[in-house]
Order: C-alpha cells, then sequence, then structure tokens
C-alpha cells in the first residue's frame, strides 16, 4: 500500500471502534505535497461527516489553519497563544506565533520610534539609502514610554501592496528598490530591504517589475502590530 492508503486504512479502523476523541500525531508528516492536500481535506470531511473532536498535533501551520476550528500555539511545551485561526493571524500574541503562522511570514522590521506630536511614528530607512516616517496608526500616548526605543513592526506581505491593489486602502507610500521576484500564478512575491531588513511584499501579477527596478509599494498598517525586541510580546 501506498503511504496514502495507508494513512486511509487506520483512518478506517480508527472510525470503526466509533471514539469520541481522535488523537492525530502529524499523520500527514511523510506524505508528499499532494496526497497532503487529499488527506487534509479528506480528514477535514470526515470530522464534518462525524462530528467527533479531534486533536492533531502538527507543525505545518497550513494544516493547523485550513483544518482547526481552534488552534493551541505551544513553544517548548508551553502554550503560547489559544484562538481561532483567524484572531491568531490577525492578532498574534508574541514574535513566535506571528512568524509561525503565515506564508509567507509576517515581516519583522526592526527601527526607532518617534512621538511627533500627537502621532507615534515608525522611521524606516529603504534600501536607496533615503528615509521614510510611517505614522502609525495607534494612541501615541499608549506608545510614549517607548519613545527613542527600538521596537519591531510587523507586517504581513499582504499588507504591502503595489499601488493599484491597495487602491483605496488608505495606505503610506514608499519607493524601494527590488532585490527578488517570484511570480506565484494569483500573485508575485517582490523581496525589497528596510533598514537592512528583507521585506516580502505580495503583489498583482501585472506589475511586470524585475530585479534592480524601483517600484512603489503601499503599507496599509491597519493590522500591523508592534513587537517588544526584548522580550518578544506584542506591544499593541
Amino acid at each position: 500500500l501506498s503511504g496514502g492508503q495507508r494513512q486511509r486504512v487506520a483512518m478506517g479502523r480508527a472510525i470503526s471502534r466509533k471514539p469520541s476523541l481522535f488523537l492525530f500525531d502529524e499523520p500527514l508528516s511523510n506524505l508528499d505535497a499532494k496526497l497532503r492536500v487529499e488527506m487534509r481535506a479528506e480528514i477535514k470531511l470526515m470530522h464534518q461527516r462525524l462530528h467527533s473532536t479531534i486533536v492533531y498535533v502538527t507543525h505545518d501551520q497550513i494544516e493547523a489553519m485550513t483544518m482547526g476550528d481552534l488552534i493551541a500555539v505551544m513553544k517548548d511545551g508551553v502554550v503560547q497563544q489559544f484562538g481561532t485561526p483567524q484572531d491568531i493571524y490577525d492578532n498574534p500574541a508574541n514574535l513566535f506565533v506571528a512568524g509561525f503562522i503565515g506564508s509567507p511570514s509576517m515581516n519583522f522590521i526592526t527601527s526607532n520610534l518617534a512621538i511627533d506630536a500627537d502621532n507615534a511614528v515608525f522611521v524606516l530607512v529603504e534600501n536607496a539609502g533615503r528615509t521614510m516616517r510611517l505614522k502609525l496608526p495607534f494612541d501615541a500616548g499608549r506608545l510614549r514610554q517607548y519613545a527613542g526605543r527600538e521596537i519591531i513592526l510587523g507586517i504581513r506581505p499582504e499588507q504591502i501592496t503595489d499601488r493599484s491593489t491597495a487602491h483605496g486602502d488608505g495606505g503610506q507610500e514608499l519607493s524601494c528598490l527590488v532585490d527578488l521576484v517570484e511570480p506565484t500564478g494569483p500573485d508575485t512575491l517582490l523581496t525589497t530591504k528596510l533598514n537592512g531588513t528583507p521585506v516580502t511584499c505580495r503583489t498583482h501579477p501585472r506589475e511586470a517589475v524585475q530585479p534592480g527596478q524601483t517600484m512603489t509599494v503601499s503599507f496599509n498598517l491597519s493590522k500591523a502590530a508592534l513587537f517588544d525586541p526584548l522580550n518578544g510580546e506584542r506591544i499593541v
């Protein structure tokens, strides 16, 4: 039997016992990519049909996001965050969770925080050497204790995109030098550098930009997060 067939047989044996709880410990880890997708769908359909409880252990965040009603993200045996897939994706509790959930993973940019009048500002240096001050959509009073300190801005690739895709989202624009272009079909991933850190942007595939060219990208900071570099905990 193939790996996928053996997994189906194992699930059939488990179902025949009519348990109230299933425990799956990385059941798809030895399967190829195509079979993993097929088996992931089969397990989810089985869950919907049987209405039973499944505890599913995995190191694959895509499996966790697509299959789980609730996710417990663990590190060194300690639960870092517990919640729905969407809540963990949108509101990660710390750097570990933010970096683990999402593909490509969240961008982390370290720089200084400034308080300009009543606004919190994140100071960026793009890879052409120019400086830009990003106005953060957070209460400046809450962040005043971090003024002049380094903090980490977490922003997902889909929140840094091209002008046409970002139309009407109120994003702040920055001209950047493109280092890498990765077409994926439905979108294109661009890599640039900000503050010396590689940053991934998700753009529309019609943006025919090449490495070495300059492109204007838009930052939508409405779902960005700030983290304390000392302990990795989320500030806001």
